[in-house]
């Protein structure tokens, strides 16, 4: 199961006047925590940005002192509507949907239903690949949190016609971003589990942690809250519907929402039921493999990434200031994200996008974010 929309394969569909009337709609803030001067920078930039980027609608949350303390949204949920973007808008999480998952995963590790360092094998020995490969039977749950399991991000369009699955290099030589790797994962631990990912994240998260507006499946709830995705022109992408969960990018989510999950991230208090220990927090955020292929994260000053590395589910840049641990998030459907947070600063911040081209949107705003979130 893999995401195969394509922007240049699904069929262009005209603008309406996508651009709309780019209004800004701050939410909630609490006094004193975003310095006035960021804010300004914000508010002006953004709509200006939109229209340039052709990307309809953007929202946003900053974190402060490990807390969520500034939202705002602008522009329209799909082109050629009046239908606003606000702050219960629903968004495409794309590979936004790998922490969390991984944050799943660590809480069965510390419940001592699985072993890191096991091979995945052992408690799903029905799931082999076909062809059959001794390599599988090395692959470990740090291996497919840590994207070294030797896995490829997707099956080629071939294996996917025959159901096959080809491990390209010996798992645990290095680093392969795979979002097979975590589907991989998933369907071990829905069998720990003894139930579906999406139940399993309402109880352990999505619940305790007030994110009322998530899912990793589409519910009617969800469904009438979800913005549209746009391709590179900012028209209107045909409506996906993701009524199984995968791991890896099936994750609907607000931005107020998943500023609950960084929180949890930053949370000084480990002692909730759901909450992950300091110590497993620790492990997932450690340095456990260099991501060769990537390039630092461009921010400014001491925020400046030096080096890339990957831990349980997060990448990580060494900055002269500590680690910044960051995830982004691209889904062809036409959505395009980025969050990042820094536990010595303890601040944060996540952007969701309902336009292909809203990659450039964050990394033009991280003059402004980079270095102060």
């Amino acid at each position: 199961m893999r995401n195969t929309n394509s922007a240049e394969a699904i069929g262009r569909r005209a603008a309406l006047g996508w651009l709309g009337s780019l209004a800004l709609r701050p939410t909630w803030a609490q006094g004193g925590e975003v310095p006035l001067d960021l804010i300004r920078q914000l508010q002006g930039p953004i709509p200006a940005l939109l229209q340039e980027l052709h990307v309809p609608g953007t929202a946003l949350v900053l974190l402060r002192q490990g807390k969520p303390v500034w939202s705002a949204q602008f522009g329209q949920s799909e082109a050629g509507t009046a239908k606003p973007i606000q702050a219960d808008t629903v968004f495409e999480a794309a590979s936004l949907s790998k922490p969390l998952f991984a944050y799943l995963v660590l809480q069965t590790v510390q419940a001592g239903q699985l072993a890191l360092d096991r091979p995945v094998m052992h408690y799903l020995p029905q799931e082999v690949f076909k062809p059959q490969q001794d390599w599988q039977s090395l692959i470990t749950a740090r291996m497919l949190l840590t994207h070294r399991s030797g896995l490829p991000n997707w099956r080629s369009d071939e294996d996917e016609r025959t159901d096959s699955l080809r491990i390209a290099f010996e798992p645990g030589q290095r680093f392969n971003y795979s979002g097979e790797g975590y589907f991989y994962l998933q369907r071990v631990l829905e069998a720990i589990w003894g139930e579906a990912l999406q139940t399993r994240a309402e109880q352990q998260l999505f619940k305790p942690l007030g994110m009322r507006h998530s899912g990793f499946v589409l519910t009617p709830q969800l469904d009438g809250l979800r913005a549209r995705g746009h391709d590179a022109q900012g028209r209107v992408l045909p409506v996906q519907e993701y009524k199984e969960a995968n791991a890896a990018y099936t994750l609907y989510t607000t931005a107020a929402d998943y500023a609950l999950f960084l929180a949890e991230m930053l949370n000084t208090d480990r002692s909730g039921s759901h909450s992950l220990n300091a110590a497993s927090l620790q492990a997932m955020l450690a340095h456990a493999t260099p991501a060769t292929d990537r390039a630092p994260i461009a921010r400014p000053g001491l925020a400046q990434g030096l080096s890339v590395f990957w831990g349980l589910g997060w990448g990580i840049n060494t900055t002269a200031q500590g680690d910044i641990s960051y995830h982004t998030g691209t889904n062809s459907s036409g959505f395009r994200n980025y969050c990042q947070f820094s536990p010595s600063q303890q601040t944060g911040f996540v952007i969701l996008s309902n336009g292909l081209n809203g990659n450039q949107l964050w990394m033009r705003l991280m003059g402004e974010l980079g270095g102060r979130s």
